[in-house]
This record gives structure tokens, C-alpha cells and sequence, in this order.
């Protein structure tokens, strides 16, 4: 029997080949983490981990600037295949915002993904929100966005209730077809500005997944999940007003 992180219970090896675990390593933030975490529930069949490192702000700025960063992200993915394993059919992929890496870094690591099998980099430039864009809308030279924290604030304002990764994770097909046109270096790792490699990561995963999983996440998990979700949030704010009522 064996097991990987991801999946709800034990698998066969001979059953091992109709699974397969997406391992995708983040910098940080809180949006990477949520928008990937849904992904576990697009097919029975896929399992994803998001490998993340605790990392203070200041212990970030150290390892960018002496360039010790495409050590420190390598190293991270060695420890964990170390620890969970990594079958051949699996799929390791980094995903880095452009804003934080000087080109020579990101060149390094993709030199390194090269040499591995089924190692990949997937880069946004400024950074991941313009891969949640490329979710709601097509054409992102609309957009006056420049940095980081200007599409920050304009993703927020898609919906009155804020980024949630339930929101985007069905438009996976959109977002997909609007970044690959957006992109004007095809088969290069490096995006141009206000582009994303991400899209590359999502297409392997719905080449995996198929329209019927899909389609089964849309009609009957989804619906689910944002109920799970709105139960979440109704108590939440009932706490927060309890509390308020009582520290009157």
C-alpha cells in the first residue's frame, strides 16, 4: 500500500497510475495557497500538496538580496520529496512572482527544473495576481495596474465580497485561453510584463482532470463548497458581533 499527501485514503500500487499528485511550492501569501487548495477537489483521481515555508519578511529580504533564494525554494523541494516521495507520473511545479527575482535567479531555477523529470516553473509578472485576471477579464492592457499592489487592490474590487478562491477556480478554462493569448514569448519560461507562465500549470492540470470531472466539480461540489463556505462566514461575523455587543 502507499500513500500520498492529498489523497482521503490508501491506494493500491497498481491503482497508483490512475492517481496523480500536482506538488506546487509557493512564496507565500495567502491568496497561492487558497486558490490551489481547491484544486484537490476538481477530480476523485488528483491530489494536490502546496509546499509552503513559514518565512518572516525580514528572513525573505535576506535571501533575495545576497541571491540565496533559488537555493533556499530548491532545497525546499527536496525536503519534501524526501519526506512524501515523488512518483514518476507526478508533477513539481514553482510557482514565482517576477517581481521578487532578478532574471539570472529565475534562470537558474528553471536550468535546474530542466534536468528533472516533470519539474516546471511557473512565473507572473509583477506577481499571481495577474493570473487571477486573466479569470474575469481578457484584456489586461485595459487594466492600469503596473505593481504588485495595484492588482492587488483591483482584484479585490471584481467582487463585492472580496478575492475567494471559489469565485475563480471555476473559470479555470477562461483564464486559461485569455492568458495564453496574452502571451507574447510562447515556449519561452519567462513571461513579458503583465503576463503569466500559469496558465501552462493549469493546463496540465485539466488535461488530467477531463471535462467530466470538470464538470462534476461544477454541478455538484462546487455548490458544496460555497455553502461550507457561507456557513463559515455567517458565523464568523456572528462571533465578530457578539463580541463587539460585549466589549460594549
Amino acid at each position: 500500500m502507499r500513500k500520498k499527501r492529498g489523497y482521503d485514503r490508501e491506494v493500491p500500487e497498481e491503482l497508483v497510475r490512475d492517481y496523480k499528485l500536482f506538488a506546487i511550492a509557493c512564496e507565500g501569501g495567502k491568496r497561492e495557497p487558497q486558490y490551489f487548495g481547491v484544486f484537490r477537489y476538481l477530480s476523485p483521481r488528483l491530489a494536490v500538496d502546496v509546499i509552503e515555508d513559514v518565512v518572516t519578511d525580514e528572513e525573505m529580504a535576506v535571501l533575495y538580496t545576497h541571491k540565496s533564494a533559488p537555493r533556499w525554494v530548491l532545497d525546499r523541494a527536496m525536503r519534501y520529496i524526501e519526506k512524501e516521495g515523488l512518483a514518476p507520473e507526478d508533477e513539481l511545479w514553482f510557482v514565482l512572482d517576477k517581481d521578487r527575482w532578478s532574471d539570472e535567479q529565475l534562470r537558474g531555477i528553471q536550468e535546474y527544473c530542466e534536468q528533472q523529470p516533470n519539474w516546471h516553473v511557473a512565473i507572473s509578472n509583477p506577481c499571481f495576481e495577474v493570473w487571477l485576471y486573466f479569470h474575469m477579464k481578457a484584456d489586461i492592457a485595459a487594466s492600469a495596474s503596473v505593481s504588485c499592489n495595484d492588482f492587488k487592490h483591483e482584484i479585490s474590487t471584481f467582487d463585492k465580497g472580496g478575492y475567494h478562491a471559489l469565485k475563480y477556480v471555476p473559470l479555470l478554462k477562461e483564464a486559461i485561453k485569455n492568458a495564453e493569448n496574452a502571451d507574447t514569448h510562447p515556449g519561452h519560461f519567462m513571461p513579458g510584463f503583465k503576463e503569466t507562465k500559469m496558465y501552462e500549470l493549469a493546463k496540465s492540470v485539466m488535461s488530467f482532470v477531463g471535462e467530466n470531472d470538470f464538470d462534476d466539480f461544477l454541478n455538484l461540489k462546487l455548490p458544496k463548497l460555497i455553502a461550507v463556505e457561507d456557513a463559515r462566514i455567517r458565523a464568523s461575523e456572528r462571533a465578530k458581533a457578539y463580541l463587539a455587543k460585549r466589549n460594549k
